[in-house]
């Protein structure tokens, strides 16, 4: 009974990350990434955030705000309290991208990133690469989500080596 139990726990760990590290097998349009993706709604949730630079993690977590017409809000609590606002023309990317993929309105990603997406029956992984144009490319190597009725991981690879992963605790 034990070992069943534990390989069902090894399944729901590793489908995520299996499907994560084959998403940019299969490019994909932001047409097709809008019929696909399930309805993101406005939440708030808990997170954590390790961030890993060279042989260095960061860890850091507290309170997180999806705003779906406006973007997102982090209010860390630990190691230090701080809160980033990503709701602005200020942070035009990071709000452009957050409210593209909540609105299925994929003209600002379309002109700055080549699509990757992939699903199972619960899961689903959508990931982005800069295109050449981009302002982000040169800096952002790729951002991968993954989720099933909402966004659940995170990662974010910059092209200096920096690898920020965010787990979002979210009761549905």
């Amino acid at each position: 009974m034990f070992k069943k139990y534990l390989i069902l726990f090894a399944m729901i760990f590793t489908i995520p990350q299996a499907m994560a590290n084959g998403v940019f097998d299969n490019p994909t349009s932001p047409w097709e990434v809008a019929e696909k993706l399930p309805p993101l709604n406005n939440i708030t949730c808990k997170f954590t955030q390790e961030k890993t630079f060279k042989n260095k993690t960061v860890k850091s977590g507290g309170n997180f705000e999806f705003i779906k017409d406006k973007g997102v809000i982090f209010e860390t609590l630990y190691p230090v309290k701080s809160t980033s606002t990503y709701t602005s023309e200020g942070n035009k990317q990071i709000s452009g991208i957050i409210t593209g993929i909540a609105n299925k309105n994929y003209s600002y990603i379309n002109k700055n990133f080549n699509l990757f997406y992939i699903s199972s029956a619960a899961n689903w992984t959508l990931a982005l690469k800069p295109k050449e144009k981009s302002p982000a490319f040169g800096q952002l190597e790729s951002i991968t989500i993954n989720g099933t009725k909402s966004i659940n991981k995170m990662i974010i690879e910059t092209t200096n080596g920096v690898t920020t992963e965010i787990n979002f605790y979210c009761e549905l």
